[in-house]
């Protein structure tokens, strides 16, 4: 008999207690109510504020009624020794699993191109409760210095759009950006945008398709506007503020 296999968090075993705490991450995050073949199988699961309803007993039990033997309390807490060690891993695991980045399509115009693009994105993202998750989790990271280091690695598919449309402005069209606006910066505000609107969809459903009109969208055009501000388009390597004040004088 050979010697055995170290439990680690990235074995088979691992990967099916992650899974189960993805999907009760999903549910509870998801916008429709608790469907009938989910009330069975979590009946026994109560859902309180935050993440504290997320609890090792739970995804043990129901990955034993999932996977079977390998589920076991003790392969848990080989890998987990606690609840806290574990959540931070569940979590990167939501969000970045199943995540297949979208490309953008070609587009003949640089303003059909944003607009696709934003649309698309909006509109996939919204399908997955996952996308909510570091929105629902975010007032909650200072109090959570070990979910919130685990965070800062990992990536979401928006990211890898956005990159890329920018790759495609910047270096495609040869675009100049004013001295403030660096390659980090810009995407930093292009993925806060993105966030903001992705709540405010959760949060105001309806107003989507008010602000929609001839293909385009209200997030396509408020990145527009940025760009519009945020380009150096007359090549003068003033900042923003200070050709703002140059066109407010006049």
């Amino acid at each position: 008999m050979g010697p055995r296999t170290r439990p680690s968090r990235h074995d088979a075993a691992a990967q099916q207690f992650l899974a189960v705490a993805a999907e009760l991450i999903d549910t509870y995050l998801q916008a429709e109510p608790v469907d009938a073949h989910q009330s069975r199988r979590l009946r026994h699961v109560r859902f309180p504020a935050a993440l504290d309803w997320l609890r090792a007993e739970d995804v043990i039990r129901l990955a034993q009624t999932w996977t079977g033997e390998r589920a076991s309390r003790r392969a848990f807490f080989n890998r987990w020794p606690t609840r806290a060690e574990f959540l931070p891993d569940a979590v990167v695991y939501t969000l970045l699993r199943e995540q297949d980045p979208l490309v953008p399509a070609p587009a003949a115009s640089v303003s059909r191109l944003i607009s696709a693009a934003a649309d698309d994105l909006l509109a996939e993202l919204s399908r997955h409760p996952r996308s909510y998750l570091v929105l629902h989790l975010g007032p909650l990271l200072p109090r959570h210095p070990q979910l919130a280091g685990s965070l800062l690695p990992t990536s979401r598919a928006a990211t890898g759009v956005w990159l890329e449309i920018y790759r495609r402005l910047a270096h495609g069209l040869d675009l100049v950006m004013r001295p403030e606006w660096t390659f980090k910066r810009t995407s930093s505000v292009l993925q806060a945008m993105l966030d903001g609107f992705l709540l405010r969809q959760r949060v105001h459903p309806d107003d989507q398709a008010t602000y929609r009109w001839k293909n385009a969208n209200i997030l396509a055009d408020a990145i527009i506007a940025f760009l519009l501000g945020a380009v150096d388009w007359d090549l003068t390597g003033k900042s923003a503020q200070a050709a703002l004040d140059d066109l407010t004088r006049h």
